[in-house]
């Protein structure tokens, strides 16, 4: 850390020194130039030499981040309720009015739909008429690849 200190000073000197001996004109805009990449590149060199390193960064970080599960809950919650809907909806423009739409997630923070229920009691169509067609339609508004579709009629 000390040596990156150091080498940022010794850049400044030498700015200065370069501003106060190069002459005025065309040529003083290219030694200025070549300067401020010397000197983003003695900036940089310690995130370059971090990113090439093996360095462990979880130890600075152990204790500063926790999960707010309460919060999570909350979102995974708002989109599961979006999800149905969404899948309510699309149903209803199909023509299954009446469709109720269930869908369960993993037990986990990250949001994933482990099954979904399409309860079609209500409606005027079938279990057999339309089992297909309604497994189709959720898995083209949701990525499940469960699909129960109840009827109990």
């Amino acid at each position: 850390m000390t040596a990156w200190i150091m080498s940022i000073v010794g850049v400044v000197v030498v700015g200065v020194l370069i501003d106060v001996l190069t002459p005025e004109g065309d040529s003083n805009k290219y030694v200025k130039g070549v300067y401020a990449l010397i000197v983003v590149l003695v900036i940089a060199s310690p995130i370059v030499k971090a990113l090439r390193s093996e360095t462990d960064f979880s130890k600075y970080f152990e204790d500063s981040f926790q999960t707010d599960s309460a919060f999570v809950d909350y979102v995974n919650g708002d989109r599961k309720d979006s999800d149905e809907e969404k899948i309510a909806n699309s149903l209803k423009i199909r023509g299954y009015e009446n469709a109720t739409v269930v869908i369960f997630t993993s037990t986990s923070d990250i949001y994933e739909i482990d099954r979904v229920n399409v309860d079609i009691t209500l409606c005027i169509q079938t279990k057999e008429e339309c089992e297909q067609d309604v497994i189709k339609l959720v898995m083209s508004v949701t990525d499940c690849n469960e699909v129960r579709v109840y009827d109990n009629k």
